[in-house]
């Protein structure tokens, strides 16, 4: 009887995270979303026209917010459905049967979606400013800064909806998700609230939930995306290690629940 001999373990983690990839990019409701985001950034031409004297800055606030809501939309409908598919597919009772570890498996999933958020950004980042191109607007870096926040904030979103799929279902996880994402866009608004007109219960409280909740307010940058304000770009530095840490955090913990849960 000879022994199963496992893979090298980063190609184990390019096969799971390319499947993956492979089979997010055939959804058909993800095609769907793109297409309609793409319809509403190249939208942001006909409101533009209807500014006076600030069309240009209407269509980089409205494309660039269309592409964040889009990749924040595609995070958590895949990573809330990323393991369930597999279980209701049933093959997850053959991968956890092989030699690869289920935090592994988690992570392999996760870059999987990454990938996808990547390419879906590049998509619409590249449609919106071909857009600018053509007509001749003016350009700056900090439309690369705001996209590069963006996916930031997409990853973060990916990586809470992947930690609750390891186990709840995915209606559950998927209204969890998008209101952590509302809290997390809020989070500078909470925290000034609470130490304006909060009571002592909620000065008790949002110590912990400023650990807890995700700040998403430092991949917000439409002011300066309307005035071309160049960002620093230590500040776009400090919110992908933020954003990459807290990522981290919760697909470490998805992790650990994930090997804890019988499949078999």
């Amino acid at each position: 009887m000879t022994r199963e001999v496992s893979p090298p373990m980063g190609r184990q983690l390019g096969a799971i995270a390319w499947n993956t990839f492979r089979a997010a990019i055939r959804s058909r409701v993800l095609h769907g979303i793109v297409v309609l985001a793409a319809a509403l950034v190249l939208s942001s031409l006909a409101v533009g026209q209807l500014s006076v004297d600030n069309d240009a800055r209407v269509i980089r606030d409205m494309g660039t917010s269309f592409i964040s809501l889009t990749v924040v939309a595609v995070a958590i409908f895949s990573g809330v459905s990323l393991l369930q598919a597999e279980v209701q597919r049933k093959t997850i009772y053959t991968i956890v049967t092989k030699p690869v570890s289920r935090g592994l498996f988690i992570f392999g999933k996760f870059l999987g979606l990454a990938l996808t958020l990547l390419v879906i950004e590049a998509v619409l980042g590249g449609v919106l400013l071909l857009l600018i191109a053509v007509r001749g607007d003016p350009f700056g870096v900090v439309l690369i800064q705001s996209l590069l926040l963006t996916l930031g904030e997409g990853l973060v979103v990916a990586a809470i909806a992947t930690f609750f799929s390891s186990f709840s279902t995915p209606v559950t996880s998927g209204v969890v998700t998008f209101g952590l994402f509302v809290l997390g866009r809020l989070w500078e608004a909470l925290h000034r609230y609470a130490e304006t007109a909060g009571g002592e219960a909620l000065q008790l409280v949002m110590p912990v939930a400023e650990v807890l909740l995700p700040d998403l307010t430092l991949g917000r940058a439409d002011l300066e995306v309307a005035y071309l304000i160049p960002l620093h770009w230590s500040y776009v530095a400090y919110a992908a290690g933020y954003d990459l840490c807290y990522a981290g955090v919760a697909l470490l913990l998805a992790s650990l629940i994930f090997a804890r849960r019988d499949f078999v």
